[in-house]
């Protein structure tokens, strides 16, 4: 424990002092106060107070910030390099073959799709360090990216052009608002992909009553039903990620 460098320990204290840490990091940080008397008063203090947050100092504060700040950067780049070269795979295959057609504005519209889908994660996973909350919050973003991308693609509901699938933006839009109702508080997230999942199931009764006609083009009424309910199903497990979550630790406000 002599040899661990105090730096590194000064980075797992917000988490320690939080209630986030692993069993071996609270370990760590608990025999490394042994040592050091201020650390070890600020253990002491959550300990006979732990209603009350302990002070952290400013440096260790501003230092903690610089990390996270450092780590949202690195991510964002390795995003960045993600989105690059998955969209170097349409650009490549174009070069060989007439099928793959792309033009400027669907590299764009795939950026947008893949690099915004990227950020939403990183920003998102960095409210908690709970594994149930990032896995929640990794399938709902995957969830949204592919409704998305199959609507411009190839439509859930007849083809692309079939104004049924315009439908399915208000599936997102239910997902958003309930994330910013819930202020990405776990419990909150859980009841907005709930209603995410009900609005996608929604969308092909909705348009069995309206655009009855579309629902014979492929995949075909059973097709749709079972496309929609494969995304609804994604939706479910996000939120089922989410309430687990929020029944191990909650999202510091």
């Amino acid at each position: 424990m002599e040899t661990m460098p105090r730096n590194v320990i000064l980075d797992l204290l917000p988490a320690y002092l939080a209630g986030e840490a692993s069993e071996e990091t609270r370990a760590l940080v608990e025999g490394y106060a042994q040592t050091d008397v201020q650390i070890a008063r600020l253990i002491r203090t959550r300990t006979l107070a732990p209603e009350v947050v302990p002070a952290v100092p400013a440096e260790l504060e501003m230092k903690t910030l610089r990390n996270i700040r450092r780590s949202i950067r690195r991510k964002m780049g390795y995003v960045a390099l993600a989105t690059a070269a998955i969209l170097m795979l349409p650009l490549a295959a174009m070069q060989f073959t007439r099928e793959v057609n792309w033009s400027l504005f669907d590299f764009l519209v795939m950026g947008v799709l893949l690099g915004g889908s990227g950020l939403a994660y990183v920003l998102l996973s960095t409210i908690s360090s709970n594994t149930a909350y990032r896995a929640g919050t990794a399938v709902a973003v995957a969830a949204g990216l592919l409704l998305v991308w199959v609507n411009l693609a190839v439509g859930i509901i007849g083809s692309e052009d079939n104004p049924a699938n315009v439908l399915y933006a208000g599936v997102v839009l239910v997902g958003l608002l309930g994330a910013g109702i819930a202020r990405l508080q776990p419990r909150g997230m859980a009841r907005a992909l709930f209603a995410a999942a009900i609005t996608q199931m929604l969308v092909p009764v909705t348009a069995l009553l309206i655009w009855r006609p579309a629902l014979n083009d492929p995949p075909g009424i059973a097709g749709v039903f079972m496309l929609n309910a494969f995304f609804a199903a994604l939706f479910v497990v996000s939120g089922l990620l989410f309430r687990h979550a929020s029944t191990t630790t909650s999202v510091q406000e």
